[in-house]
């Protein structure tokens, strides 16, 4: 009874309080900490886009270390191995008689090439800071505010109060740092950058540092190289530099040969910019880039500023991305201890619904922080923020499933300003796909496989030779799978000229490779061949040996059917190349289709074999229900297949990314105490002390975990795939009460809802480009005509509300 009483309160309190406003107070925004980091997953980031910094806060020395993404070692190397599509043919003939040994042996020996990878991901450096102060450090304090993209370090020592605030600016492209103390001309510190090697770093003049370098690869033995397959060529490669200025108000600030000295300040500022000689468009060096003078000039222009201009201008443009959406989960009793404490607090308690808003609105910050301009590619393995020389996978762009989840909250979590990286570098990766897929393979379209890099590698690439065969050359496909990006973000903005201008032909051109790769096999069915599942393995029917490589994997057929979709619907908006979309819908109909084995799953491959690791972390059999939509609500059987598939596959080894994908997978299922649970998993099992997401728990930081944890919460509240906004579709007990503002649907709409109870009290609904939808919640339904920039407003009964 005191339940309905609170529940019928707080619906008359709404009705009072009118329309959801577009963005409602933001909750528990900071991560914050009582001492300094200890170690790098404890740091915290900082990002533009171009460059990152992973803040660590010490007291007795400040430690950043820096990040330009574009810092890449090696040069742009493809192979193409001689005769590749005579002894592909060779290959898919063997398959598709059975003769699978064979076929592996035979195309680990001809269709593999040294090198087989490429170089690593690299750090330009670090900035270090030594203050000079007497007495006990206390009141320490360490947060990163996600609302204004700002860490702040504060700390009492000597009876002083030291103060830095830290940010890297989209605006000016530069890290900026203020350090200040309450008692003037208390302020004394050394400033430092370094780098393990390839650069040269000196003071100039008395307020300037400069670091100039170029990458100097060394081949093995004589170097250490992490591919046994190989990495490339050596030589001189990328050039970087790196500037830094200070002014002091007061006090005074000397140059010492490698570093600065600030003495007697009240306050400094620190700014600091980098630049390589990258070119996107060469997808290459050019030495007709001066990276020295490239950050010359940035630093130049922002130095013009003063610190409140840029500080203002810095969180006004952060703010108008990050405060898009607001998302509120109810209240926590762990609210009020640091993050460090509320993560250990919650690993057997699902009771801080405020921890898991902060997870989600750390997703969205990483995103933006990772992928936006001025920042020219897209979010790698690690966004941009890494420590090692050479990085866990080079922190390349993996396409089997991690570069997609990268990409997954980018337009329900309503930053689609963070796909332009990813679409400038696909259309340039597509043009040099197409060049591969002529001379591998002598058809037309483009392709790309498992990985690749800035230089935009488009022939298999793996570790050593086994890898590159198994990983590489069975999964053509992974480039078409990643070109779908481009269409989700067609569906949620409905921009007929970025449709037709960028993600149409890259599309098409994954399609047209697609259709002429297709195989008749011996049941008359179009397939791949050859064809894998990532990573997973079968038992080979005669020799019980696992075994990868197969023909039509639920995997690939699933990715060419919702490739081939997406460009039949694509092309009839755009009312043009009507014979393909004849052959694309011809060709569909001779697809195997997905089936469901003997032990109740979703078979995995074109035949039921035997899994050999039944708890495989990969889900790649399951894309159809997610991220792709082809099996809905009317494919009964299906769905319950895919939930006995989950239940086998348990929890896939503690891999966090594999954690955050089951977190959506539930939501389409609708089982929200599953959702909830994975959710629940990633954060406390998963997460770092910095929130960032361990591959496995404790191990290796991957940024996938993270977006697609985000996009999984967004998931679990709005989804809009089957053409419908579904309202609180996966809403599970633990946020019983809350509210979410700006969630981004398919149809170029905005989301607002506000729920007690468990249940919806009111919605609001932004049409950005007008037109019709229909509004879903439970078994109730709502057609809404919309005019462009109009808001719908609903009751829980999804009534109209004027």
């Amino acid at each position: 009874m005191l339940s309905l009483r609170r529940h019928s309160l707080l619906a008359c309190l709404l009705l009072i309080a009118g329309a959801l406003p577009s963005i409602a107070a933001q909750p528990d925004m900071k991560l914050w900490y009582g001492q300094p980091a200890g170690k790098w997953e404890e740091a915290l980031p900082l990002g533009n886009g171009r460059l990152g910094a992973m803040v660590y806060g010490g007291a007795d020395e400040e430690r950043l270390q820096l990040n330009e993404e574009s810092l890449w070692a090696g040069e742009p190397t493809d192979v193409y191995p001689d005769h590749f599509a005579e002894n592909l043919h060779k290959v898919q003939q063997l398959v598709l008689d059975g003769k699978i040994g064979e076929a592996r042996e035979l195309g680990l020996k001809t269709l593999t090439m040294s090198p087989t990878s490429f170089r690593s991901y690299q750090p330009l450096g670090d900035l270090r800071i030594v203050p000079e102060h007497a007495g006990k450090v206390d009141d320490y304090r360490r947060e990163l505010d996600l609302e204004r993209g700002v860490v702040r370090v504060s700390y009492r020592a000597g009876g002083v109060r030291f103060t830095r605030e830290i940010f890297i600016s989209a605006v000016d492209d530069v890290l900026a740092m203020r350090l200040s103390a309450d008692t003037p001309g208390r302020l004394k510190a050394q400033i430092r950058m370094i780098r393990s090697k390839d650069a040269v770093v000196k003071a100039a003049g008395q307020d300037r540092l400069l670091l100039d370098g170029q990458i100097v690869d060394i081949e093995a033995p004589k170097s250490y190289d992490d591919n046994p397959g190989g990495s490339g060529p050596g030589g001189k490669h990328m050039k970087f530099a790196a500037r830094l200025l200070v002014r002091t108000r007061g006090g005074t600030v000397s140059g010492d040969d490698q570093s600065l000295v600030i003495d007697g300040a009240d306050e400094a500022v620190i700014l600091l910019t980098a630049a390589t000689d990258y070119n996107l468009d060469k997808m290459n060096f050019d030495r007709s880039i001066d990276p020295a003078e490239r950050s010359d000039q940035i630093l130049k222009k922002a130095a013009g500023k003063a610190w409140p201009d840029l500080l203002k201008d810095h969180v006004a443009e952060h703010g108008a991305l990050m405060n898009r959406v607001s998302l509120d989960l109810g209240p926590s009793k762990d609210a009020a201890k640091p993050t460090d404490a509320r993560l250990a607090a919650g690993k057997d308690s699902p009771d801080d619904p405020g921890l898991a808003a902060l997870y989600f609105q750390y997703g969205r910050y990483l995103l933006m922080s990772s992928s936006r301009h001025p920042g020219r590619l897209p979010a790698n393995l690690q966004g941009i923020w890494n420590d090692k020389m050479w990085a866990p996978w080079e922190s390349d762009y993996h396409l089997n499933i991690n570069l997609q989840m990268n990409y997954w909250p980018a337009d329900v979590c309503n930053l689609g300003e963070t796909v332009d990286p990813l679409v400038q570098w696909m259309t340039r990766l597509a043009r040099k796909g197409s060049v591969t897929a002529q001379r591998l393979y002598g058809i037309g379209g483009w392709l790309t496989f498992l990985a690749t890099n800035p230089f935009g590698r488009t022939t298999p690439s793996a570790s050593s030779k086994e890898s590159q065969f198994q990983n590489g050359v069975l999964d053509p496909l992974a480039g078409a799978w990643m070109s779908m990006a481009l269409w989700r973000h067609y569906e949620f903005t409905r921009d007929r000229a970025f449709l037709e201008q960028q993600a149409y032909p890259v599309l098409k051109g994954a399609a047209q490779f697609i259709l002429d790769f297709l195989v008749e096999d011996h049941d008359g069915l179009l397939v791949i061949v050859p064809s894998t599942s990532p990573e997973n393995t079968y038992a080979d029917p005669k020799t019980g040996k696992a075994v990868r490589i197969t023909r039509g994997s639920t995997y690939h057929m699933s990715i060419a059917r919702a490739v081939f979709q997406a460009v039949i619907e694509a092309s009839r908006v755009l009312e043009k190349d009507a014979a393909l979309r004849e052959r694309l819908e011809a060709a569909m109909v001779k697809f195997p289709p997905v089936k469901v084995g003997s032990n109740g799953t979703i078979q995995e491959w074109i035949e039921d074999y035997v899994e050999k690791e039944p708890q495989h972390r990969h889900l790649s059999h399951l894309v159809g229900l997610h991220p792709f939509s082809l099996i809905t609500a009317k494919d009964v059987d299906l769905l319950e297949a895919v939930r006995k598939t989950l239940e086998r596959r348990g929890f896939g080894g503690d891999v966090g990314w594999s954690s955050a994908w089951k977190v959506s997978i539930y939501a389409r299922l609708h089982d929200a105490e599953k959702a909830h649970s994975y959710f629940h998993r990633l954060i406390h099992r998963n997460a770092f002390p910095n929130l960032m997401d361990g591959l496995w728990p404790g191990r290796t930081f991957q940024i996938d975990g993270n977006l697609a944890g985000s996009a999984g919460v967004a998931e679990m509240l709005l989804q809009s795939h089957t053409g419908r906004l579904e309202l609180l579709p996966a809403l599970p007990k633990a946020w019983a009460n809350g509210r979410v503002s700006g969630l981004g649907a398919r149809g170029a709409f905005e989301v607002d809802m506000q729920w007690a109870d468990g249940s919806l009290s009111r919605a609001a609904i932004k049409s950005r480009k007008g037109g019709s939808c229909t509004v879903c919640y439970k078994e109730k339904t709502v057609e809404l005509k919309t005019q462009p920039g109009q808001t719908v407003r609903l009751d829980g009964q999804l009534k109209v509300v004027e």
